[in-house]
């Protein structure tokens, strides 16, 4: 099974301190057992299988962790894990998704133009036994940022235009 470092993911769960956490990964180390001690308030989800499904029931999570999960899914329902948890489930999430055609025994094979197109970041390459592996992530509040020229001071102000 592939995991985030955990040196990363501590890294990243003591900067974001999620009060609420979706975990999809069947990995049941996937956590770092000293943080989650430290944090027993934190509302730990996990979901395994028939994601989609049981992504429908739950609310929104502060964060989601994504692994050894996309891979294995057929690419439009995998697509469709990423939007629910992007645009509903969660407020950012990371996925750790092995990248390119490496990895024969994977029914699904993702580009990191996939991912990019789903409004996600790089964060992170790891290795695993010589194969690329990305973490990805996806931020709602920097996902887009305004442009400058897109607010009232440079084009809804009639004072402005010429008459």
């Amino acid at each position: 099974m592939h995991t985030i470092h955990h040196t990363d993911l501590t890294v990243l769960l003591e900067t974001l301190q999620p009060t609420s956490l979706l975990l999809v990964d069947p990995n049941p180390d996937a956590l770092p057992s000293k943080w989650l001690g430290s944090h027993p308030d934190c509302q730990v989800k996990r979901l395994q299988r028939d994601i989609l499904h049981q992504l429908e029931n739950l609310g929104r999570f502060d964060l989601g962790i994504v692994a050894n999960t996309l891979e294995y899914m057929d690419a439009r329902e995998a697509g469709m894990v990423l939007a629910r948890l992007r645009d509903l489930n969660t407020r950012r999430f990371v996925a750790l998704v092995p990248v390119g055609e490496d990895w024969p025994a994977h029914p699904t094979h993702w580009q990191t133009s996939d991912l990019l197109g789903y409004g996600m970041t790089m964060l992170a390459r790891y290795q695993d036994e010589g194969k690329p592996l990305t973490l990805f992530h996806y931020n709602i509040h920097t996902y887009k940022t305004t442009p400058d020229w897109f607010n009232a001071r440079n084009w809804a102000n009639p004072e402005n235009w010429d008459s």
